[in-house]
């Protein structure tokens, strides 16, 4: 069965995950409850809240996001809710805020988890009441609007540790999407690839470059990608920067994909005792450190990099005994 998502969404692959992840967002689309998108950096939060929003009986409101990381604390509230004339220092004006220019439609938080403990009360009673004050008011105003919230960061860690408020996280959580970290859809790098050259080859020089040789393959197949569906675009943009004559080799890549600026550690790659299987000394060390990576990267004098890569290139999880 495909899973893909619809191209113009950015949302491409036929990974069974991701596509678990995207039909589960489709059904919460018709609901009104508050969404949380939660992944790693680069995964597609923003374009997953966005496909939401575009099925949601919501569509013709407006979708406002809000990225609760990129404003100092300060500012965070006005953003939010608004202010009247002369509220503070610098009002010369009146500003709605973000949940009056999202009424009847889509708020898009981003970066939840960078929201500070005093905001975090206010947005819990914006939500729970339906209605907002801006700053410099003494009128409440009603607000009717859907919460879509994503984050990277471990919230329940972070409400174990009074980083986060509990009674926001139980009233945000309520339907949940994961996106998996691209090293886990592997079998998506390739359509993934093609989607983003494209646009790149309409143009002259672009139109040249051909598709990947067997090296510059293995290099994007068995790369850990840590900036996952974001970095495997940026590393395509790159490309066509210099664009090849021809089929890409591991030349055209960024110099760190192929390791040629460090990025493993001065043991290297291939220190340990000659002759024994790279795949079984890998098992041996995450047996003997009982699956702790960055214990097993040690013992065997890689950086964690070259171990996420060697485990993905050996077909190595948790459940995997030697053959």
């Amino acid at each position: 069965m495909s899973f893909t998502a619809a191209a113009d969404a950015g949302l491409i692959g036929h990974n069974r995950g991701f596509g678990a992840a995207l039909e589960f967002a489709r059904k919460a689309a018709r609901h009104a409850c508050p969404l949380l998108i939660v992944g790693e950096t680069g995964t597609g939060k923003d374009e997953v809240a966005r496909l939401v929003h575009a099925l949601s009986p919501r569509a013709d409101g407006p979708f406002v996001s809000l990225n609760c990381a990129a404003l100092p604390d300060t500012l965070i509230e006005s953003e939010l809710f608004g202010y009247e004339r002369g509220a503070f220092t610098g009002a010369g004006r009146s500003y709605p805020g973000r949940f009056m220019a999202a009424d009847h439609g889509t708020l898009f938080l981003d970066e939840l988890g960078d929201l500070p403990l005093a905001s975090q009360a206010k947005l819990l009673r914006a939500i729970e009441h339906g209605e907002i004050t801006p700053l410099g008011s003494t009128r409440a105003r009603k607000v009717d609007l859907r919460i879509v919230a994503a984050t990277h960061q471990p919230l329940e860690r972070m409400v174990r540790e009074q980083r986060f408020r509990q009674d926001l996280f139980y009233r945000l959580n309520v339907a949940r999407v994961h996106l998996p970290p691209l090293r886990n859809r592997r079998d998506d790098i390739l359509e993934l690839a093609a989607h983003f050259m494209a646009p790149l080859r309409q143009t002259q020089e672009g139109a040249r470059v051909g598709w990947f040789d067997a090296s510059a393959l293995n290099r994007l197949l068995t790369h850990v990608w840590p900036g996952n569906v974001r970095e495997l675009r940026n590393v395509i943009e790159a490309i066509f920067i210099d664009p090849p004559d021809g089929p890409i080799t591991e030349r055209c890549l960024p110099a760190y994909l192929t390791h040629a600026q460090g990025w493993e550690d001065d043991g290297g790659e291939d220190a340990g005792e000659p002759g024994i299987d790279e795949r079984q000394r890998i098992l041996d060390s995450l047996c003997a450190t009982h699956w702790n990576k960055s214990a097993a990267a040690r013992q065997l004098r890689w950086s964690r990099v070259t171990l996420y890569r060697k485990m993905a290139k050996h077909e190595i999880t948790r459940g995997t005994v030697a053959e």
